[in-house]
């Protein structure tokens, strides 16, 4: 996977996590949650230990590129959604 690629990868799972985000807060505070500034509602840990195994939390910024690079051979960056991030399980 190239640069460019990856970037824009990387741009549509920081828009997917402040979609997520935003359907958790209430409205005063879905106005302040931006891209910019997304973090800080998220926990500082990213990973977790299981079964032997470090994985990635859920419903971080990194576990949506994952869910992101299994959509991609079907669909276009752009037209990914939410609903096909909990279509794919």
């Amino acid at each position: 996977m190239n640069r460019r690629k990856s970037k824009q990868i990387k741009k549509k799972s920081e828009e997917l996590v402040v979609n997520w985000l935003q359907t958790m807060l209430v409205e005063e505070e879905q106005k302040k949650l931006t891209v910019d500034n997304y973090q800080k509602y998220l926990p500082e840990q990213t990973h977790i230990f299981v079964n032997k195994k470090l994985m990635v939390s859920s419903y971080t910024p990194k576990w949506f590129q994952k869910k992101i690079k299994k959509i991609l051979p079907r669909k276009n960056i752009e037209d990914i959604t939410w609903s096909d991030i909990e279509n794919l399980g």
